[in-house]
């Protein structure tokens, strides 16, 4: 299983996902999964709902207060990776 990429069906048909990050809210007590749909540039996020034995299901995230956060943490997952960037870049001007 690869821990990077989930299996979402949207309208019967199966799409893949990769997961960007995970996070866990101690304000609202949930865990969010945050991904990008491999066939289009899409992202979108959901909560994580963990049943016994390590499985879970996902459920829609339910107020603007949440989508808020996520949109937050998603500006700095992706300034971080921009930020990464051009440190390869400086790395490579180096060579």
């Amino acid at each position: 299983m690869d821990d990077t990429r989930l299996t979402l069906v949207l309208d019967g048909e199966e799409v893949i996902c990769d997961i960007l990050f995970t996070h866990y809210s101690e304000e609202f007590e949930k865990n969010y999964v945050v991904f990008q749909f491999t066939d289009r540039d899409e992202i979108s996020a959901a909560v994580f709902v963990e049943t016994d034995g390590g499985e879970g299901y996902f459920e829609d995230v339910q107020t603007d207060e949440e989508w808020e956060l996520l949109d937050e943490l998603l500006e700095a997952f992706l300034g971080d990776l921009e930020a990464e960037d051009d440190d390869a870049q400086d790395e490579d001007d180096d060579i």
